[in-house]
C-alpha cells in the first residue's frame, strides 16, 4: 500500500509541475511570432478541456456510487464549461465589451456550484448506491442561484464589482464589493465543509497522512486565491482554479476517501480472509497476505470436496476463468468437537450407571411390591394356610384318611388361589364384573364336589360390583362352607346383583342335624340377613347394600 501512495504522489506532482509550466506566466505570449503564439495558445487551451473531459471519462469508469459518479461529473463539465467561456472570451469576442463582460460574470456560475456539488459529494460518501440526498439539501440551490442573479445582473447594481473609471474601462480598474465577498465566503466555506466531512467520514485503512493530502490541496489553494486577489496576476486563474478542483477531487479518489475501482490488488492482499485465486491450471494468481500456499494437487481435490490439512479447511469455488480458492481455520471448531466428544462419552458412562441404578431400584421396586402382595395375601388367608398345613401333617399321620383329607385340602387351595386373585384385582381396580365372583363361587364349588357334595350354583351375574364387596361376600362362603364341610351333601349357591343390593343364598343339605353352636357361628356373620333350618337343610340369606358403581 505504501509503494502505491508513493507512486501516486510522484505522478501528481509531475503533473502539476507541468501544468504549472503551461499556466504560469503564461508562457505561450512570450512567443514574438503571432503565429506560434496563437498556435500553441489554442494547443493549450484545448489540452485543458481535452484532460477534464478525459477525466470525467475515467470517473465514470472509476467511481462505484452513482450518485457521487453524476456529482463528480457534473464538476467536469462546469469546469469544460469554466474554460470554454474563458477560450471565448479571450481569444474571440475580446473586442466586444458587452459580450466580455457577461461572458466574465458567466465565470462565476461554475465558481458557485462546484463546491455546492462538492458538500453533495462529501454528504453521499458511506451511503448506499440507491441512496438519495434529502430534498432538504436541495434548498442550498436557493442562496446559489440568488449569488448567480447578483452577478450577471451586476450592471444594475454594482454590488459585485464596481468600475471607478466607468464600465468602459472594467477589464482594467476594478473593485470588489459585498457580492464578491460573499461568493468567496461561499466557495471557501463549501469547500471546508467538502474536506471536513469526507476526513470524518473516512474509514478507509493506510496512511493517515496521505488521506490528508485533499486537505492540504485546499489550503495551497486557498492561499493562492488570496494572494491572487491581493495583486498577483502572472497566470491563467480559470485555468488554476480548474487544475486545484481536479488536484482536490482527484487526490481524494487517490487516497480512497472516495471509493474507486482501482486498488484492488492490493485489498486483495491486505484482507483478513485467507483467500487466493488461481487460473484454470491451478496456478495462483493473487493470494491475500495469511493464505497458506498449496500445491496443485491438494487444490484439485479442494476442487471437488473441501479439503481438511491440520486445523484448516481448504474450500474451492469455480469462477470466470479459473478457481477461488479460500481456507477455513476448523481449529476451533475441532477442540469443539473433541470437547463434545468427550462430554458425550462422559454422559453415556453417566448414563448408563444411571439406567443399571434404575434398573437395580425397579428390580427391588417388584420384589417390594411383590412381597407386599405376598405378605397381603399370606394375611389374608392365614387361617386358611395354618388348616392346610395342618391338614398335610394329619394326612402323614392317617394315611387311611388321605382322600378325605386331599378333598378338604383342595377347597382351601380353591379358596386360597381365587382370594389371592381378588387382592391382585383390588390393586388397579375398584369396580370388577360380578362374573369374578361367579368364577370364585364355581371353582370352590367343583373342589367341594370331590367331597361327593352335591353342588349347583345359579343367578344373574352380569353387572359391575366393588371388589370390596366381592370379597366380603366370598369370604362369607368359604366361613360358611369350612363350618358345614364335613355335614354337607349337596350344595346349591344363588347370586343376584340388582341396582340396589346383591343376594347370596347359600342352601346347604345335611347329614345329620346341625349343631346350634354352628348355626349360631353363622348368624353372628356380619351382613346375614336371616338363617333357616328345614330338619337337615339349612339355607343362610345374605344381603349388601350394593354400592354406587360406575364404569370407570
Amino acid at each position: 500500500m505504501r509503494k502505491n501512495e508513493n507512486k501516486t504522489v510522484i505522478i501528481t506532482s509531475v503533473i502539476l509541475l507541468l501544468l504549472l509550466a503551461l499556466f504560469y506566466e503564461r508562457l505561450y505570449e512570450q512567443f514574438t511570432n503571432a503565429f506560434l503564439r496563437s498556435a500553441f495558445s489554442i494547443v493549450t487551451n484545448i489540452f485543458e478541456i481535452v484532460s477534464v473531459m478525459l477525466w470525467c471519462v475515467s470517473v465514470k469508469n472509476r467511481i462505484i456510487n452513482k450518485q457521487i459518479c453524476r456529482y463528480l461529473i457534473y464538476v467536469g463539465g462546469l469546469m469544460c464549461f469554466w474554460l470554454f467561456i474563458r477560450t471565448i472570451k479571450w481569444y474571440f469576442v475580446s473586442n466586444f465589451d458587452v459580450v466580455t463582460r457577461y461572458l466574465w460574470y458567466m465565470f462565476y456560475i461554475p465558481m458557485i456550484l462546484i463546491p455546492l456539488f462538492g458538500v453533495f459529494i462529501a454528504f453521499s460518501i458511506g451511503k448506499p448506491e440507491n441512496y438519495r440526498l434529502p430534498g432538504k439539501w436541495k434548498l442550498l440551490f436557493v442562496p446559489a442561484l440568488v449569488l448567480i442573479v447578483l452577478i450577471l445582473t451586476n450592471d444594475f447594481h454594482r454590488l459585485t464589482f464596481d468600475f471607478p473609471d466607468g464600465i468602459y474601462y472594467f477589464d482594467d480598474n476594478y473593485t470588489y464589493n459585498i457580492v464578491f465577498y460573499l461568493n468567496f465566503a461561499w466557495f471557501t466555506v463549501l469547500g471546508a465543509i467538502f474536506i471536513i466531512t469526507m476526513l470524518v467520514k473516512c474509514r478507509v485503512p493506510g496512511s493517515r497522512a496521505f488521506q490528508k493530502m485533499p486537505a492540504v490541496v485546499f489550503i495551497c489553494a486557498t492561499v493562492f486565491w488570496i494572494v491572487y486577489y491581493l495583486g498577483f496576476r502572472g497566470c491563467d486563474l480559470v485555468a488554476m482554479d480548474c487544475l486545484m478542483i481536479l488536484l482536490l477531487l482527484e487526490s481524494s479518489i487517490q487516497s480512497g476517501l472516495i471509493r474507486s475501482n482501482q486498488g484492488y490488488n492490493e485489498l486483495f492482499k491486505k484482507t483478513s480472509i485467507a483467500v487466493q485465486i488461481a487460473d484454470n491450471d491451478y496456478n495462483q494468481c493473487y493470494m491475500s497476505e495469511n493464505a497458506k500456499n498449496f500445491s496443485k494437487s491438494v487444490m484439485i481435490k479442494a476442487a471437488r470436496n473441501p479439503v481438511d490439512i491440520g486445523n484448516v479447511r481448504l474450500c474451492c469455488k469455480t469462477i470466470s476463468g479459473g478457481y477461488v480458492l479460500w481456507q477455513e481455520d476448523i481449529g476451533k471448531i475441532k477442540k469443539l468437537m473433541s470437547e463434545l466428544r468427550e462430554t458425550q462419552e462422559q454422559l453415556n458412562e453417566n448414563n448408563e450407571l444411571l439406567r443399571a441404578e434404575n434398573e437395580l431400584k425397579e428390580k427391588k421396586a417388584r420384589i417390594d411390591e411383590k412381597n407386599r402382595l405376598y405378605d397381603r395375601i399370606t394375611h389374608d388367608v392365614s387361617v386358611q394356610l395354618e388348616k392346610a398345613e395342618n391338614l398335610l401333617a394329619e394326612a402323614g399321620e392317617n394315611p387311611e384318611k388321605s382322600k378325605e383329607i386331599l378333598s378338604e385340602l383342595c377347597v382351601l387351595s380353591a379358596y386360597i388361589k381365587r382370594r389371592g386373585n381378588l387382592l391382585l384385582l383390588s390393586e388397579d381396580y375398584y369396580f370388577v364384573s360380578s362374573k369374578e365372583l361367579e368364577y370364585c363361587l364355581r371353582e370352590s364349588l367343583d373342589n367341594i364336589s370331590l367331597n361327593n357334595v352335591y353342588v349347583a350354583l345359579a343367578g344373574n351375574c352380569d353387572c359391575k360390583m366393588s371388589i370390596e364387596n366381592a370379597v366380603l361376600l366370598y369370604d362369607l362362603f368359604e366361613k360358611t362352607t369350612e363350618l358345614l364341610l364335613h355335614e354337607m351333601t349337596a350344595y346349591f349357591v344363588y347370586l343376584n346383583c340388582d341396582e340396589k343390593q346383591i343376594v347370596l343364598r347359600l342352601q346347604i343339605g345335611c347329614k345329620t342335624e346341625i349343631n346350634m353352636n354352628t348355626l349360631a357361628e353363622i348368624s353372628a356373620f356380619q351382613f346375614v340377613r336371616n338363617i333357616s333350618i328345614d330338619e337337615e337343610d339349612v339355607t343362610v340369606d345374605i344381603e349388601v347394600d350394593r354400592k354406587v358403581m360406575t364404569d370407570a
